[in-house]
């Protein structure tokens, strides 16, 4: 825990949902790096457990809670366990997410869109609400949800998981107005194709690789340039940023 900033989120606690893996893992490594208290919220717990074996061993501070963030008295426990381990919440990162079905139109299901939305976009709901309430009587916080360059255009073949980050985008403009004047910032992160992710694993090669291609700068993302622009928008360094939605996606968004 050497690292240059080490004290940014110093006294700091951070909720990241799908914190296990992947992204939620890079995300997760950075703010307790840069002196957060950690709650790796997953449904994989042994993974949960593993990563806050290893933060701990670094001297950093975490804990792991295993959550299904798609089920409301999952999260009422995950706050509730947030709270009396470390006794507040300052940092949301909405990070739990899926891909659903790359699919055409008229190959989509009712089932397909319920699933998607249920973790993509309601599940983000039911946790930014309740960890809202708590951040609003405390008039300090910041959220983050990870949305998705998918959602400002809207590839073939993904218009379930593209119309869940579109409304990752919009609800993310609207709880920043709302909650401007208790204190707390919102914004969200827009991603390209992420390497090494489990998202990624899911697609078709055919698809990947036309993701990639339409990547100005020639690469996919990497877990730790997202999660840098994730830990900007959730510290001090953001101070006056609100209602934003940022690309990291090497040039490929179209908006």
């Amino acid at each position: 825990m050497s690292n240059p900033g080490l004290d940014v989120f110093a006294g700091r606690v951070a909720i990241v949902t799908g914190g296990a893996a992947s992204l939620g893992r890079a995300i997760v490594e950075l703010l307790a790096q840069k002196g957060a208290s950690i709650v790796i919220a997953d449904r994989d717990g042994a993974a949960a457990r593993r990563l806050e074996a290893d933060i701990c061993a670094s001297g950093g501070s975490a804990a792991a809670v295993v959550a299904d963030v798609a089920q409301a008295a999952s999260v009422e426990r995950l706050l509730a366990a947030t709270v009396s381990r470390f006794g507040q919440v300052d940092i949301l990162v909405n990070n739990a997410g899926m891909l659903g079905p790359i699919a055409e139109l008229w190959d989509t299901t009712d089932a397909d869109v319920d699933r998607v939305f249920a973790l993509n976009v309601r599940s983000v709901f039911t946790c930014s609400r309740m960890v809202a309430r708590h951040m609003m009587d405390r008039r300090k916080g910041s959220i983050v949800t990870i949305a998705s360059v998918a959602g400002k255009d809207g590839p073939r073949g993904m218009s379930i998981y593209a119309s869940s980050k579109a409304a990752v985008i919009g609800f993310t403009k609207s709880w920043a107005k709302e909650l401007a004047p208790h204190g707390v910032r919102v914004n969200c992160v827009s991603p390209a194709l992420i390497e090494g992710t489990g998202m990624r694993a899911e697609m078709p090669d055919w698809f990947s690789t036309d993701s990639a291609a339409r990547i100005p700068m020639g690469r996919l993302a990497r877990a730790e340039e997202v999660a840098q622009v994730v830990a900007f928008l959730a510290s001090d360094a953001a101070s006056f940023v609100t209602g934003a939605c940022y690309d990291v996606s090497g040039g490929r968004a179209t908006y």
